[in-house]
């Protein structure tokens, strides 16, 4: 009997301390490398999300070219003037209010008609005046998140108005602070493509005509201002954005779209600034101190050593509205789309040079008094 009750304690006897560890340390070992490989899943389900959402703003972007006889992209942003409470034009001064961008014109084609035609083209972009349709325009942006302009991976899109996704605005001459008072960022001083406010072609003279068709040569989409009034303010520009027909180098060598995780959360994305919904790349104002001549500063793009957050993923973690380059929550790139429709992802380690000419869409037309960019071979990028 008691043999018997010895040989049942035995059979109960529970784990030992040692046993107990190694169960421990082999669950931790699991752990430690499952983790890393759930972590890796979701932000590959990221990335494939985001750029599923920067390819149907590509196809917004055609199908609005489609709609024009000429087949051109909308401006990335309008100014003009606009109408008091009493629904009377008011006088504005030469640059004209900030009306509306890239993405108000182009709601129709991401499937939100009913914004669109609430959307009142009378007044800025932030006006607080409530229409007839029952909104105002800060109110649209204020009252509606549309996740399709948004980057999941993109740690300040909860904020009211946030946009991830800005177009290509060119080259660009950034004289100074990108704050919000001053410099390229200032409201006097717009980014249009007759007004570069460089000497291109090095030859003692800025903003020559020479200058302005180098100039819009660099960028796919421009800005325009409207004078509906009738009384020369603001001083209008018609859009002088590409089309299909001109860019040259080739609409799948050409960019049109990228990520920017800096463009303003806490500003509305209605906003024209081209600051807040387009990406440049900061070209260097000073190519004598670089030793380059007329016939290779063009076609060499040299970068700002002044704003080295120019390159791809080199802007971190913002500040925001203050860096308009591409930028991502993406290790290794940003996910872009081509003139042609076609998405993809744009390593951040690619050659400047490389990433020069795609911003260009006619960069490898001959010049008059510069050297055009060398043609891309499709293996370069």
């Amino acid at each position: 009997m008691q043999l018997l009750l010895q040989n049942r304690s035995e059979k109960r006897r529970g784990f030992t301390l040692i046993e107990l560890l190694v169960v421990i340390s082999i669950i931790a070992v699991l752990m430690s490398l499952i983790l890393p490989a759930i972590q890796n899943a979701r932000a590959a389900a990221r990335r494939t999300q985001c750029l599923n959402r920067v390819r149907q703003i590509g196809l917004g972007l055609h199908a609005f070219a489609s709609k024009n006889k000429n087949a051109q992209f909308p401006s990335y942003g309008t100014w003009g003037d606009i109408k008091d409470n009493s629904g009377n034009w008011l006088t504005t001064n030469s640059t004209g209010k900030k009306l509306r961008n890239w993405v108000v014109d182009i709601l129709p084609d991401l499937d939100r008609q009913d914004i669109f035609d609430r959307w009142d083209f009378a007044r800025d972009h932030d006006s607080t005046f409530t229409g007839p349709s029952g909104y105002s325009n800060a109110q649209l942006i204020e009252a509606f998140k549309f996740n399709i302009l948004v980057c999941p991976s993109d740690e300040s899109g909860d904020a009211a108005g946030a946009l991830s996704y800005v177009v290509n605005a060119g080259y660009a001459n950034i004289d100074g602070s990108l704050s919000a008072s001053s410099g390229w960022a200032g409201s006097s001083n717009l980014h249009r493509d007759d007004d570069p406010d460089m000497d291109l072609d090095l030859d003692g003279t800025k903003n020559d005509e020479d200058d302005k068709l180098m100039f819009h040569r660099s960028g796919v989409m421009w800005g325009m201002a409207i004078d509906r009034s009738g009384d020369g303010k603001p001083n209008a520009y018609p859009n002088r954005s590409h089309t299909l027909n001109t860019i040259y180098d080739g609409t799948s060598n050409t960019l049109l779209v990228s990520e920017n995780t800096n463009a303003a959360a806490t500003q509305f994305w209605g906003d024209p600034s081209a600051r807040y919904c387009t990406f440049v790349y900061p070209l260097d104002p000073n190519p004598t101190a670089l030793g380059l001549t007329a016939a290779d500063y063009y076609a060499s793009a040299p970068m700002d050593p002044a704003h080295p957050y120019g390159r791809i993923n080199a802007s971190g973690s913002g500040p925001e509205g203050e860096r308009p380059f591409p930028n991502s929550g993406h290790s290794g790139g940003v996910n872009v789309v081509m003139c042609d429709g076609s998405a993809r992802f744009l390593s951040e380690t690619i050659d400047l040079n490389v990433y020069a000419q795609l911003v260009t869409p006619a960069g490898t037309k001959s010049l008059t008094t510069a050297a055009p960019q060398q043609i891309l071979n499709s293996t370069d990028f």
